[in-house]
């Protein structure tokens, strides 16, 4: 991953945040959560359950705004749209302290209530740097 931005500590936490989401994804839409980890390789992590995906996401998001963490991710359901047709995707926005954006990834699956069931479809993607997530 040396042409994505950030360090390999960066992409393996994205990387673990990403499998992490997309494993809750066969029981339905991904509720956001957030995940800190110190410098020390410490990891927390905290679930936004809301009214609304986009109300949860909004939560995690404040809430690691707020961070002393050196990592942070967090983690939602949606959509990703490329030459082949828009996919479900679990997304993941992750940012390094000192870093002034965050890095995105998906991974495109096919929902449990369609044919054949829940799967991952192909490999994780990089959807490029996103909105900081620290306080600015």
């Amino acid at each position: 991953m040396t042409e994505i931005p950030g360090s390999q500590r960066l992409h393996q936490l994205a990387l673990l945040t990403l499998d992490h989401g997309i494993a809750s994804a066969p029981d339905g839409p991904v509720v956001a959560f957030a995940v800190e980890e110190a410098a020390d390789g410490k990891r927390t992590m905290a679930r936004f359950a809301s009214d609304t995906l986009e109300d949860s996401l909004i939560h995690a998001r404040a809430h690691l705004r707020e961070s002393s963490a050196e990592l942070i991710a967090v983690c939602f359901d949606g959509f990703v749209t490329l030459e082949e047709g828009r996919f479900d995707a679990v997304w993941v926005m992750a940012q390094q302290r000192g870093m002034e954006h965050s890095q995105s990834f998906f991974q495109r699956y096919q929902p449990s209530d369609h044919e054949g069931g829940f799967t991952t479809l192909g490999n994780p993607g990089y959807g490029g740097p996103s909105d900081p997530l620290y306080k600015p």
